[in-house]
């Protein structure tokens, strides 16, 4: 098996520079079991919102709400919110990988005899107006939100302070959360009918919840909860505000609006161009291209990138190991071909010997291979310093085989000739064995004649 793992190393050198997972001999892909591993489109890995949790595709659409908003001992810039309740209208739409949110808050006139109403109007908004007089128009605030999905593919959003618009018509400066701020922005699918939504800067925390009130999804409810950080590890609830939303259908959308914008003599300069609106957002700087693909999935790369496959070690070592096995019987037959080949040339070397030293050869009598005969043959090569003990030593075989007009014999060839005939392997050869050996070359013998040579030698 070690020999198996050094050869399968060969291998690796090639296949795993160009490996892809997740075919017979490399690891498994991630994209098999998490979809954020995927390229979009692979094995059902998406970047659309509405096909990453199914809260979205009943959160789409066009509600109207009545609103009631608490502010807790911090001015947040508006005389209007304390004007409660108030109605509004807000359009959710999802493009793909986008979320666009517009929410049209609609405040009614301020009583003109309230001296905290239009005694002083300390929101420099509302302030700035020509055409605003306290206590005959309206104020409409528009509140932009625009999110994409995430790498995560789990139907969480998020978004930038690129992407965070506050304002109205005529408000070029509607960005309400800087860079500086480190926010961090989530919304994450609970169920079928709940989101939880939430930005968490270095200065302030806001909470969100939103949930479906009835079977249908027609009705829901949700909670804004603000809390400005005052220290480490301390916030204080400085704003709520409370929504109960309606669905509603795109006309009564469009007509709702208009008639409250006119019921509540919204100021003129703050009314939308077109209703319903006809570009991407209702304040005069939209995000770009470029503000969206900062974040955008479908137009950056994600952080989740399937890794360079693994080679598996056991199918390259079972593949190495049955080459090597085959190797293996290969060589063995060969080696088994080429011992075949020496024995029996070297049966051919014993036999001329035992031909020329003993005198036999073509028309050798009858008796010769007769165990009568086989003794004294036994008995001619018995002759050494242990002569007639019955063994012959590899001495005297060695000795025998050197003799006469054949000379020398290797001792490569001889050590292999002894191993032969010394069946049992024990240094010495007995009658049985010698006896044994003799019938297995008497067919050779029989084809020399006395003075060891066959017909075709020369």
């Amino acid at each position: 098996m070690k020999l198996c793992n050094l050869l399968s190393f060969l291998p690796l050198l090639y296949l795993g520079s160009a490996a892809k997972c997740g075919t017979w001999y490399t690891s498994d892909c991630f994209c098999d079991t998490d979809v954020r591993y995927c390229d979009e489109g692979q094995n059902g890995a998406s970047d659309d919102i509405l096909d990453q949790h199914p809260l979205w595709k009943h959160m789409q659409g066009f509600y109207k709400f009545e609103a009631y908003n608490f502010a807790f001992g911090l001015y947040l810039g508006s005389n209007f919110a304390q004007t409660n309740p108030y109605i509004g209208y807000l359009n959710h739409t999802i493009v793909g990988s986008r979320d666009y949110q517009h929410r049209y808050d609609i405040l009614p006139p301020a009583n003109a005899s309230d001296p905290t109403k239009c005694g002083y109007i300390y929101d420099p908004f509302v302030a700035s107006l020509p055409d605003y007089v306290c206590g005959e128009n309206g104020i409409l605030y528009l509140f932009e939100g625009f999110a994409v999905s995430t790498n995560e593919r789990d139907g969480s959003l998020t978004t930038t302070p690129n992407l965070v618009t506050l304002g109205s018509e005529g408000v070029t400066d509607s960005y309400v959360i800087s860079e500086e701020d480190n926010a961090k922005y989530k919304m994450v699918p609970v169920d079928e009918n709940t989101l939880q939504g939430s930005v968490d800067s270095e200065v302030f925390l806001v909470t969100e919840t939103f949930i479906f009130t009835n079977p249908e999804r027609t009705e829901a409810s949700s909670m804004q909860d603000v809390y400005a950080k005052t220290g480490e590890n301390q916030s204080v609830l400085v704003q709520s505000t409370r929504f109960k939303f309606t669905k509603i259908d795109e006309q009564s959308f469009k007509d709702g609006l208009i008639a409250d914008l006119e019921a509540n003599n919204i100021v003129p300069s703050l009314r939308p161009d077109a209703v319903p609106m006809e570009r991407t957002c209702l304040n005069p700087q939209c995000p770009s291209e470029e503000n969206f693909c900062q974040i955008d999935p479908k137009c950056t790369i994600s952080k989740y990138q399937e890794p360079e496959a693994t080679i598996k070690a056991g199918p390259i070592v079972g593949i190495v190991c049955a080459v090597f096995a085959v190797l293996l019987v290969a060589l063995y037959l060969i080696h088994r071909s080429a011992m075949a080949r020496q024995k029996e040339r070297l049966k051919d070397v014993f036999a001329k010997h035992v031909v020329q030293s003993l005198g036999i050869g073509k028309g050798a009598s009858a008796d010769f291979f007769t165990m009568e005969g086989l003794q004294r043959e036994f008995n001619q090569i018995d002759v050494g310093e242990e002569g007639g003990d019955g063994k012959i030593s590899k001495k005297e075989l060695h000795a025998f085989m050197t003799s006469g007009k054949m000379g020398d014999v290797s001792d490569s060839d001889f050590n292999t000739l002894f191993g032969i005939i010394d069946s049992d392997g024990n240094g010495e050869v007995d009658f049985i064995e010698f006896a044994s050996f003799m019938g297995d070359i008497k067919s050779n013998i029989e084809e020399y004649d006395n003075d060891g040579f066959d017909e075709h030698d020369a």
